[in-house]
């Protein structure tokens, strides 16, 4: 017999035996999935009959057939006319699963097929909303829909706990036998389903430090200890993509992975990275080797821990034994503090410290030939010293500034070379920011996915080291990228998630939800940090262009609500990044923005604000002698005299523009200033942007 159990809401779900049910059970199964009552209606009691007997008296099938029939309004009658000639009673139970399963797909559509498809093609019998997601190659929003018709038609379930989606190992089998005859589509939902073990990875790093997190890796340790990479090592299944998935599962995020998995998933990721990927595939042998040598560490067994495994010796008071206990003791404590208490620093080492910093200042300068020599020697004197986490960030540094002069080669040969030194040296942060500075890099060589990979990479180590400035930087950095590339969802995204960390809204609600730090462990920290860093990771951002990342966030949002139509609040958003200029004596940031509001207010007819944004942007450009600003503000306040009537004022900043663009070399901005002054009253077309003097 069955035994009920209540769920959520009124449902009942049976906990159904592997066995078949006997007649009054499987008829109660049938009777409450399809009408919700204890018994078919007095027209079904035949056909119901008929329908559990055909379905062998199967529990899954029933609760499927049941759903089915809930779902559609179908008759009893109807279902079992429709599929008498495929199923047969005294056949095996993937077979009448098998039709069971097709019927309800067809009626659930092919949405629905795609997605549960997708999921059996996942090596864990559990996968979260985003993974499947990714593995069904739809955005979460697109398939929550379809995997929410699933649940309801009894083909997956759904768990509350882990927030997962689940298929019961028949069902698994009877969807992978659906494609089993389609290679083309067997191929594509592996590729799929190695793509979903990336997104595994995000979904993981994304809340860590939050109370979700603990729950979160235990779903991925699953997924990644039931993963067979066997099918993935046919070519053009995803196999590359796959291999760094498993190194950065084994060396970037701590899922608590046993010894043996970590050896096996690394031992897999050399396999998959084979000769086409030599770099990721020393990589993941590297990991191995030093897993494996972290596992006979443990095994090793000193005096303290023996002496600790061993409580009746204890109790027996052997002479002696406390003494020695009390000197193992302090011995390890003195062990800890001299982990914290920073070693004497190298002449050598102070000195390139110095060179990076009047690096640092001369680039704000703009002395870029000063500020790159600097550099040069600051890595000198690292490598002298053999400081390798100095080294990394002084290439690091170098590279970033080559690009700004545009010689992207040698650019490119300085991040390469300082990645191998972050990683050799464990710097998850300086990883990021090598390969943040990398993707740049990558955009201004018009590789955009290659630059939204390194992005992805850089977020994922920020988050595992619950680094949240420089996560808020690389989200700005990606937002960016997405808005270039029009996708506009995508860049509202990041920008929210970064203003989100920016706002300090994140740090506030984890504030109630964790216990602050005890003066002796912030002491250790600030200990430890000083002793690691090399740069001041505010100077570093600072010096790699990221500065004021607070207000352009706001006003990139703003752009962004601009392109959408939705100019209440675009001005809003600029209107906040004014304030955050302003706060920090940003004065080009500040005009940039006015200049930008009063283009929108202009847009809007609000011409009084739009003449008082860019008198104020005026006033502030030419404080700053910035002839191109100027120029482009005049513009600006020339439409808007000539929307206004006042032709004779707008003739006068045509004039003034003019003869700034002359100064700077704008041609084209000469031309157009020209054609009002010779005789055109009031400009049709919106002016030219200006070049734009706040980078994004």
């Amino acid at each position: 017999m069955s035994r009920f159990r209540s769920t959520s809401g009124d449902r009942k779900t049976a906990e159904l035996n592997v066995s078949a049910l006997s007649i009054s059970a499987a008829l109660s199964v049938l009777s409450q999935g399809a009408w919700g009552t204890d018994a078919p209606p007095a027209a079904e009691v035949q056909w119901a009959y008929a329908l559990i007997a055909a379905l062998g008296y199967l529990p899954a099938p029933i609760e499927i057939a049941a759903a089915t029939l809930r779902r559609t309004g179908m008759s009893a009658e109807a279902y079992v006319r429709k599929n008498a000639m495929y199923l047969d009673p005294e056949g095996a139970e993937d077979e009448i699963l098998g039709v069971v399963f097709g019927d309800a797909l067809e009626s659930l559509g092919e949405d629905a097929r795609g997605v549960v498809h997708a999921l059996a093609a996942l090596p864990s019998a559990g996968a979260p909303l985003e993974v499947v997601a990714a593995a069904a190659g739809r955005p979460a929003p697109s398939a929550a829909r379809p995997l929410q018709l699933l649940v309801h038609g009894r083909l997956v379930s759904f768990e509350q706990g882990s927030q997962t989606y689940r298929l019961t190992a028949p069902m698994r089998e009877v969807a992978r036998k659906d494609v089993a005859s389609d290679a083309g589509r067997r191929d594509a939902l592996h590729r799929g389903a190695a793509g979903a073990m990336q997104a595994l990875l995000f979904w993981t790093a994304a809340v860590e430090g939050r109370p979700e997190a603990a729950m979160r890796r235990r779903v991925a340790g699953d997924l990644l200890a039931a993963l067979d990479t066997a099918p993935f090592r046919d070519g053009g299944r995803g196999g590359e993509v796959l291999a760094r998935v498993l190194v950065d599962a084994c060396t970037v995020l701590d899922l608590g992975l046993p010894a043996e998995v970590q050896h096996r998933l690394l031992d897999d990721a050399a396999r998959l990275a084979g000769d086409a990927l030599p770099d990721l595939r020393a990589r993941a042998l590297a990991a191995l080797e030093g897993t494996r040598r972290a596992e006979l560490a443990s095994k090793r067994r000193g005096t303290f821990g023996t002496l600790r495994a061993t409580p009746a010796a204890r109790d027996r008071g052997r002479p002696g034994h406390r003494d020695v206990l009390r000197k193992a003791v302090r011995a390890s404590a003195q062990r800890a503090a001299s982990r914290c208490t920073p070693l004497p620093e190298d002449e050598r080492v102070r000195g390139a410290k110095e060179l990076l910093a009047r690096g640092g200042l001369r680039l704000r300068e703009g002395a870029l030939e000063a500020a790159a020599a600097d550099y040069g020697e600051a890595l000198a004197a690292f490598e002298a010293a053999g400081e390798a986490r100095g080294e990394a960030t002084a290439l690091l540094l170098r590279g970033d500034l080559r690009r700004r002069q545009g010689d992207l080669a040698a650019a490119a040969r300085d991040h390469e070379r300082g990645l191998p030194l972050f990683r050799a040296a464990a710097d998850r942060t300086g990883e990021a920011m090598v390969l943040l500075a990398r993707g740049n890099l990558r955009l201004d060589q018009g590789d955009a996915q290659g630059a939204a990979s390194d992005y992805g990479c850089a977020l994922m180590l920020l988050r595992t080291c619950r680094d949240r400035l420089g996560e808020a930087n690389v989200l700005k950095a990606r937002g960016d990228l997405c808005f270039r590339e029009d996708d506009l969802a995508g860049a509202a995204r990041d920008y929210d998630r970064a203003l989100y960390i920016l706002e300090g809204v994140e740090e506030r609600v984890l504030s109630q939800l964790r216990s602050p730090p005890s003066s002796a462990e912030e002491r250790r920290g600030a200990i430890t940090r000083a002793a690691r860093e090399v740069f001041p990771q505010p100077e570093l951002l600072r010096a790699l262009g990221y500065e004021q990342t607070h207000a352009r966030t706001w006003q990139a949002r703003g752009d962004l609500r601009l392109r959408e139509g939705q100019t209440a609040l675009a001005a809003r958003d600029y209107g906040n990044a004014i304030l955050l200029y302003r706060e920090s004596a940003d004065r080009r940031g500040e005009a940039a923005a006015l200049k930008a509001r009063g283009d929108l207010r202009r847009q809007r007819g609000a011409l009084p604000g739009a003449q008082r944004d860019y008198e104020d942007a005026l006033r502030l450009f030419e404080a700053l002698g910035d002839r191109a600003g100027q120029a482009a503000v005049l513009k600006a306040r020339a439409d808007l005299r000539c929307e206004r009537g006042d032709t004779a004022g707008a003739a006068l900043d045509y004039t003034r523009a003019h003869a700034l663009l002359d100064g700077v070399g704008d041609l084209a901005g000469q031309a157009g200033a020209k054609g009002v002054l010779v005789g055109v009253p009031h400009r049709e077309e919106p002016p030219r942007p200006a070049t734009a003097v706040v980078s994004r």
